[in-house]
């Protein structure tokens, strides 16, 4: 039998803050080539435009997986590790991809290393949370 314990406060806390950082993240992937396209030399938006297939559906499969990974946790099941888990796998994929093929250097530092760096470790901080949340009996 599992022991259900009350979640403290930081927890929905978190649960809220990846939400809204979910909710950011699929906005701004719906407006994401036409700000590529407006910021970027017209060789870099090709180089953008000829990635893989494997690349495009790598990226929405870890968006749809953390978002219903945050749905789960804020529901408090322990589903949300093995969401958070696909994210963290097809995340680092797919940036380290971005970090270290796609050569967009030139565009912005933002753009071509930062957001990387935090999309990578905002999922690590989620899956790490998750289980921790289900070791402690916050998610069952």
């Amino acid at each position: 039998m599992k022991i259900k314990t009350k979640p403290p406060a930081s927890f929905w806390a978190i649960g809220i803050f990846a939400l809204i950082w979910n909710i950011i993240e699929l906005y701004l992937t719906t407006y994401q080539m036409d700000f590529l396209q407006e910021n970027t030399t017209a060789e870099e938006f090709a180089v953008l435009q000829s990635v893989p297939l494997w690349y495009g559906i790598t990226f929405v499969v870890a968006i749809f997986s953390e978002t219903l990974g945050v749905f789960m946790l804020l529901l408090k099941k322990k589903w949300a590790i093995k969401f958070f888990a696909v994210s963290l796998i097809t995340l680092v994929l797919t940036e380290l991809y971005w970090l270290f093929i796609i050569d967009i250097n030139n565009s912005s530092f933002v753009l071509s290393i930062l957001v990387p760096i935090v999309v990578i470790g905002v999922a690590i901080f989620l899956y790490l949370y998750s289980k921790r949340a289900a070791k402690k009996g916050w998610i069952i």
